[in-house]
């Protein structure tokens, strides 16, 4: 690892998933983080009351982001203006950009999120490293899934013998907690995080024409209330039929 690309599929998957991985292992290296999406709904999945606030949200949102980087230390960043939930529709552009990404600065290490179920943008973003494997290694750190029904926090659904755990001393859980709490428009969608550890490895080797695992998803979780905002109508076969049909696969 020398010229280090980190994809957050979303402002605050950085500390979600690696504040750690970063602190103590990739800002030793030359690192830049690419944010794939800007973090917030669609002016047409929010409430409608909420549409005309869709500027303000993604102001704030980006402020909360570049208040994250600088508590981590990360001075060099790029980013989409894509919102969640719309990455499956902009595969081939997200392919593209990072591919320029790596050609400009000359990237030989990718890390991206695990395909895991956690959110549907997470697993796109890792079925477009996976295609990425000829240009750069690629590493995947794992943020949080629904296997086996329970949520499971910073840990593969398969464990492999590749797998690097950093174990949070005392004093990283409460400065963990400390800057999740920079990104206060996901309060409500951070409740469920576990501060122990977290881990990386080698890219798995998955088949993208199947649900990260079998049973409900973390995104599904809420699927009887797929009228409400803040849960995801869309179904694991629709994102996995984008992936296939994607020019890329």
């Amino acid at each position: 690892m020398k010229n280090i690309l980190f994809i957050a599929t979303h402002p605050d998957d950085e500390l979600v998933g690696a504040a750690f991985i970063i602190k103590r292992v990739l800002l030793k290296k030359n690192l830049i983080i690419f944010f794939p999406t800007n973090g917030v709904l669609s002016k047409e999945e929010m409430w409608f009351w909420d549409k005309r606030k869709y500027e303000e949200k993604k102001k704030l949102r980006n402020e909360e982001m570049k208040k994250s980087l600088r508590y981590l230390g990360v001075k060099k960043f790029f980013k989409q203006d894509i919102p969640t939930r719309k990455l499956k529709e902009n595969i081939k552009k997200t392919f593209k950009k990072i591919n320029i990404l790596i050609k400009n600065y000359k990237i030989d290490t990718i890390f991206c999120p695990a395909y895991e179920g956690g959110h549907q943008d997470h697993d796109i973003s890792n079925f477009i490293c996976s295609r990425l494997r000829n240009n750069s290694k690629i590493y995947e750190y794992a943020e949080y899934n629904f296997s086996k029904g329970k949520i499971n926090c910073n840990e593969f659904i398969k464990s492999t013998k590749n797998e690097v755990t950093i174990k949070l001393s005392e004093k990283e859980k409460s400065e963990k907690i400390r800057l999740l709490e920079i990104y206060n428009s996901e309060k409500g969608n951070l409740d469920y995080l576990k501060l122990d550890k977290e881990c990386y490895r080698k890219l798995y080797d998955y088949d993208y024409s199947k649900s990260p695992h079998p049973g409900t998803l973390f995104y599904r979780r809420f699927s009887f209330f797929s009228w409400h905002p803040r849960v995801d109508s869309d179904t694991p076969e629709n994102v996995i039929k984008k992936i296939v049909n994607s020019e890329i696969f």
